[in-house]
Order: C-alpha cells, then sequence, then structure tokens
C-alpha cells in the first residue's frame, strides 16, 4: 500500500504543476534565507523564516485540497487554501509549543546540575521525535476529515497508533526519499565547490570545533553561496513536495475514503426469522 501511495503521489504531482507550490515556496525562502545572511547578516535572515512559517501553511491547504476533491484551477487552489489555513496554522504552533516546553520542562532540572550543555542536542531530538512522529498527519486530518485545532493532533496520534507499522514503513519510505535526493544534490555541489571546501580536509578537531557559519560563508565565497542556494531550492522542491504528496495520499488510503460522519453501510443479509447475519 505504501508504494502504491507514493505511486500516486508521484502521479498527482506530474498532473497539477500547482501541487508544487509548497515546497517551491520553502525552498526559494530557505534559499533566500542563504543569501541574505551572507550579505545582510542573520538579523534580516530569520525574518524569512516567520515569512514561510505563515505562507507554507496556506499552500498547504490549497494543495490538500486539491488533492482531496481532485479539482485544479489557481482559483480552487486559493479558496482551499483560504478555507483551511488556520486549520493548519494553529494545530502547528500548538506543537510547536508542546514542544518547546517539553524541551523546557526537560532541561529545568538538568540545568541545576550543570549538565545541560552535553545532553541538550540529545534532549532536544528527544523531545521533538515522539512528538513529531505521533503528530504528522494533524494538517492531512484537518484538511481531509475537516478537523479542528486539537481534535486533527488527536486523529493523527490515533491514525498513528491504530497502524503502527504501516506508519513507520511510511517514515522509512520519506527518509529514502530524502536520501535520494540530497546525495546526488551533495555530491555535485561538492564537485562544483571542491576548491573552497578543500581547506576543511585539513583542519584538525580544534579547528572544526571552531569553525562558525561565518567562516564557512567566507570559505564558500559569492559564486559558493549562489550554488549553496540553488542546491537547497532543488532539494527542498523536490524532496518536500514528494513527501507532502505522498503523505496526504497515503493517509487517504490507510483511513479510507469515506466522509467523515457518514452512516455506516453494513454487509450482511437477514434471515427469515428477521435475524441479521453480518457478513
Amino acid at each position: 500500500m505504501v508504494l502504491d501511495s507514493l505511486k500516486r503521489a508521484f502521479a498527482l504531482l506530474l498532473q497539477n504543476p500547482l501541487l508544487w507550490l509548497p515546497g517551491l515556496a520553502a525552498g526559494a525562502l530557505g534559499a533566500a534565507d542563504i543569501l541574505i545572511q551572507y550579505y545582510f547578516g542573520t538579523f534580516l535572515a530569520t525574518r524569512l523564516w516567520f515569512i514561510e512559517a505563515l505562507l507554507v501553511p496556506f499552500l498547504l491547504a490549497g494543495a490538500y485540497v486539491q488533492i482531496r476533491s481532485g479539482e485544479r484551477g489557481a482559483v480552487a487552489f486559493f479558496a482551499g487554501g483560504t478555507a483551511y489555513y488556520f486549520r493548519i496554522l494553529l494545530p502547528s504552533l500548538v506543537i510547536v509549543f508542546a514542544v518547546i516546553a517539553t524541551i523546557f520542562l526537560v532541561v529545568l532540572p538538568l540545568t541545576l546540575i550543570g549538565a545541560v550543555e552535553a545532553v541538550l542536542p540529545f534532549v532536544v531530538m528527544g523531545c521533538t521525535i515522539p512528538i513529531l512522529f505521533f503528530s504528522f498527519f494533524f494538517d492531512v486530518a484537518a484538511v481531509f476529515e475537516d478537523r479542528k485545532v486539537f481534535d486533527s493532533i488527536r486523529r493523527s496520534v490515533e491514525v498513528v497508533m491504530n497502524r503502527p507499522g504501516k506508519v513507520v514503513f511510511f517514515y522509512l519510505t520519506s527518509l529514502g526519499i530524502v536520501i535520494v535526493v540530497a546525495i546526488p544534490l551533495a555530491v555535485i555541489w561538492t564537485a562544483l565547490l571542491y576548491d573552497q571546501l578543500l581547506p576543511l580536509a585539513s583542519m584538525d578537531p580544534a579547528q572544526v570545533q571552531a569553525f562558525s557559519v561565518s567562516m564557512f560563508n567566507e570559505m564558500l565565497g559569492p559564486e559558493g553561496i549562489l550554488i549553496t542556494a540553488a542546491f537547497y531550492l532543488a532539494g527542498v522542491t523536490i524532496a518536500g513536495n514528494i513527501i507532502y504528496a505522498f503523505k496526504a495520499v497515503f493517509y487517504r488510503d490507510i483511513c479510507g475514503e469515506t466522509p467523515v460522519g457518514a452512516p455506516v453501510v453494513l454487509q450482511g443479509e437477514y434471515d427469515e426469522k428477521g435475524r441479521w447475519y453480518k457478513y
């Protein structure tokens, strides 16, 4: 089923160009962030993440509506984005707050004993990954089943718990998509910037530890930064669009296409005494 869902996701992306907008917007804003932080500093660059956080949910909502209904066209896309924008944005804010609050509660006692710096990366991953694992399908549930803010998160948890094997296979397939897209781009990027990246090979551990983003920018130079931004745009556009479309089709497949609240059609028959026998 999982691979069949992936094939249908590919077909949808090939048939409807508007479905490429979410990944394209995320990639373009990320690429712009790389360029701006090089030329104008990180202060202005970080502001783009706020724009991305506000724009991408709108585009995802429009894309999900078209995947759900099969409609095409810009009018239907932006109408769907308007209708379900806050159904996606608000739960995402709740999830972000839950992740931050969980990290804070775990880090607080570690700070008192002075052990937070050594384990902080593990704490962040340990708090973030489980929450995202269970809440990953909230946006699809919000659009496909017309769920409210907290109900969409609850529905995502329910789907994951009821179908853990298929969901794990979906996550592994999504990770494979990222690897398949990222590795060729990384190889080509390294080949193009070989001369700029060569000094990294001669650095000792102390130099690597002291290496900063600004130093990396200076090493790449204007041409290297432009190439990096272009490759980031390509990677996020391709991998991001495939994964979100894959998620939508996979969710629809495992949950069925019966609308929420529709009467259940029982399969069976009555015998001569009026007793019901379910098939």
